[in-house]
């Protein structure tokens, strides 16, 4: 076994398949690569909303999320919010998707809806860094 492992890259790809250390080679690296992506999936770090003299303020993804959500509570026509939140340049862009009822004025509950949602971040919590709200209407809800 070591003198095949020595010349591995002499192999064809029939004498590589037919080496179990190949296999295991690439359950190996598939592992690794989900192991990886699964820390980055729950990675949550704070995200920073004011720095001055005084100090700097942070906030959760989880807490942006829920001011999210009971924003969307508070505009009608609007369900369902789920919320990421993106970095770019030191900017903080949330990307807010949402079900809107069949009936619902679109372009109203969409700037109702960024209103609420700037006047909390720039006014309430004094985000510095704060780029701006996209929305992405995922469905329809029927109104009953």
């Amino acid at each position: 076994m070591p003198q095949e492992l020595q010349n591995f890259w002499l192999w064809t790809l029939e004498d590589a398949l037919r080496q179990p250390i190949w296999w295991y080679g690439w359950l190996v690296l598939i592992i690794l690569l989900l192991v990886l992506w699964v820390f980055r999936r729950m990675k949550r770090d704070l995200v920073s909303i004011l720095k001055d003299d005084e100090g700097e303020v942070k906030i959760t993804p989880n807490a942006l999320q829920e001011l999210v959500s009971k924003s969307c509570a508070s505009t009608n026509g609007i369900h369902s919010p789920s919320t990421s939140i993106h970095q770019h340049g030191g900017q903080i862009r949330l990307l807010v998707r949402i079900q809107v009822n069949t009936d619902c004025n679109v372009k109203e509950a969409r700037t109702e809806l960024k209103q609420s949602i700037e006047n909390v971040m720039l006014e309430n919590l004094c985000f510095s860094n704060f780029g701006g709200v996209d929305l992405v209407i995922k469905g329809f809800k029927d109104v009953k």
